[in-house]
């Protein structure tokens, strides 16, 4: 029985199949036909027939993203893809496959992706003073009234809430001490 279905994220032969065919310079859509001509097996030994489809045609793009990010093809002005010099010696180096965890041992590609994907570092900001002297009072058992900033000031509330912590984490500590 033959079902069809889409490459799996991050699939190897998907990779090397686009660099398959930037080393015949190849068309893009030429390039589709031939996966679509792919013929699979899943586990059970079942043929699977590659369909067309958006999330396939994704699958391509991006496959031939990262390979162009990791320098082993690059566009011709016709539009086709050309394999360089490093993409014919990653192909015989992996015959089996390509995949993203490959391409991470390519400085290009590593660093293109970490300076895409890297996670904001927003600046951290230091801690009121004033919080702290009220952390500090809670903890020394001060009273709520020994508050010594203005009423209608920020520096007012912000040792509340820190006095607040104080017995909050008091009573934490209270109730996990063995009895």
């Amino acid at each position: 029985m033959s079902t069809a279905t889409d490459f799996v994220p991050g699939d190897p032969a998907l990779m090397l199949t686009v660099l398959r065919g930037a080393d015949g310079n190849l068309d893009q859509s030429i390039l589709l036909e031939r996966i679509l001509s792919l013929f699979c097996t899943d586990d059970d030994g079942n043929q699977i027939i590659v369909e067309d489809s958006p999330a396939l045609r994704r699958r391509i793009n991006n496959a031939i993203s990262h390979l162009k990010i990791a320098g082993l093809v690059e566009t011709a002005t016709d539009n086709s893809l050309s394999i360089t010099s490093l993409g014919r010696a990653m192909m015989m180096a992996y015959p089996m496959g390509i995949d993203d965890g490959v391409l991470c041992s390519l400085p290009a590609f590593r660093n293109q992706i970490y300076d895409t994907n890297a996670p904001v570092v927003h600046e951290r900001h230091l801690p009121n003073p004033a919080y702290g002297s009220g952390f500090s009072a809670g903890l020394g058992s001060h009273r709520l009234t020994e508050n010594p900033y203005p009423s209608d000031s920020r520096d007012h509330e912000d040792w509340l809430m820190g006095w607040d912590e104080a017995l909050d984490q008091s009573k934490r500590e209270a109730e996990t001490l063995v009895r």
